[in-house]
């Protein structure tokens, strides 16, 4: 086959698939919005006995748990290796897990600041009484989905890159990740949702999550266009911000499952535990698909 018709093929292939997943991704992340009005006018019920979307919610935060330790913190690691053998972070053993515990403090400080200036009474208080708790504060699940944002461009600008045919491992590896997607926008609408944000709130998050790939593949596209496959490979290595945002995008996601996901359920018995470790499983299966 023509080499040109051959690399319009697989242009026209990533385009498609991008678009598709962007479609796909949104209406995910919108579909919990019909269960929130139920959701909202029954908080106590849920919280004291196992229901769909108490169960659903527990799934999300096994969904949410794998994603924050198992696939964001060690790419912390490996983007903390690069940098230190380009000898632009000093050499220890420990400074990837060290970024990641103070992108968690920051996180915990941009929380509490929140609540300060929401002025007394309005914070989390230990002292509440679980009919007068106050909803999870959907703030925390909008940081996350601002720091899964970035990691999300960073996998379509990688994947616009490529060159590889359709018959490689590439593809497969990003049907994986796509399904990843659908799962997590699945899960983040159903913890904006439950937080009591505005529907026009989740669909603006929504769109953000569903869209930052495609544009990531679009400019990966651009560059392996505009430039030799050796220069646009070497385009996107990773930098301090890179592993930054990388680092809060995992504490984000595990600020909110360790606090606000697994407590709201913590009486609840193991029915919930075990809808947490199903979704953690599941997540974990996709990795070996």
């Amino acid at each position: 086959m023509n080499p040109v018709s051959t690399t319009a093929h697989i242009t026209a292939a990533k385009a498609s698939i991008s678009l598709l997943l962007c479609l796909c991704s949104f209406a995910t992340g919108l579909s919990p919005i019909k269960f929130a009005h139920a959701w909202r006018a029954s908080r106590v019920r849920i919280s004291r006995k196992p229901t769909v979307a108490s169960l659903l919610l527990c799934f999300g935060g096994g969904v949410l748990m794998f994603t924050a330790l198992v696939g964001m913190q060690p790419d912390v690691r490996r983007t903390v290796r690069i940098l230190q053998a380009d000898g632009r972070l000093p050499d220890s053993d420990h400074l990837g897990d060290l970024i990641f515990c103070a992108a968690l403090f920051a996180v915990f400080i941009v929380d509490e600041y929140v609540n300060l200036s929401r002025g007394p009474g309005r914070g989390t208080s230990t002292a509440a009484t679980p009919d007068s708790q106050p909803p999870p504060k959907s703030f925390r699940v909008l940081f996350a989905v601002v720091a899964l944002s970035f990691q999300e461009a960073f996998v379509g600008l990688s994947f616009g890159l490529e060159t590889a045919g359709p018959d490689d491992a590439l593809w497969y590896t990003y049907a994986t990740a796509s399904g990843n997607k659908l799962i997590i926008a699945f899960c983040l609408g159903m913890e904006l949702a439950w937080s009591g944000a505005r529907n026009s709130a989740i669909v603006v998050c929504s769109a953000v999550f569903a869209t930052v790939t495609p544009v990531g593949v679009a400019i990966g596209m651009a560059l392996s266009q505009c430039c030799d496959n050796n220069a646009a490979n070497k385009l996107p290595s990773p930098g301090i911000l890179h592993a930054t945002s990388q680092a809060l995008g995992a504490a984000s996601l595990a600020f909110v499952v360790f606090l606000e996901v697994l407590p709201r359920h913590k009486h609840a018995g193991f029915t919930h535990l075990i809808s947490t470790i199903v979704g953690f499983h599941v997540m974990l299966l996709l990795q070996f698909a």
